[in-house]
């Protein structure tokens, strides 16, 4: 129950059977739970909601950048083999060229 102690909630419990009286004290307890369980669930959702609202742009951002990597990597692989074709031809090294 957060910070609270027995001690604590013993005393909130004895003030308010003091403060309400044995007859409404039950009733009082179930509005309070009521509105406790209503805010949690406007806590939960509101957090839901805000984390999908930090996680969609950040997300777009990695699907962009990882769309931009393939692309950078398909562009520079024919180069590669190209290359590598021209060095185990002998094309261009004069050492294979000597007499």
């Amino acid at each position: 129950m957060g910070n609270l102690g027995w001690a604590e909630i013993a005393v909130i419990v004895v003030v308010a059977l003091v403060v309400l009286g044995p007859e409404k004290l039950p009733g009082a307890a179930r509005q309070i739970g009521s509105v406790v369980r209503q805010v949690r669930k406007i806590s939960t959702g509101f957090q839901q909601e805000l984390q999908n609202a930090l996680d969609d742009p950040i997300e777009a951002e990695a699907r962009r950048r990882g769309k931009l990597a393939v692309q950078e990597a398909k562009a520079e692989a024919p180069q590669e083999t190209q290359e590598a074709r021209a060095e185990d031809s002998g094309a261009g090294d004069p050492s294979q060229n000597s007499p």
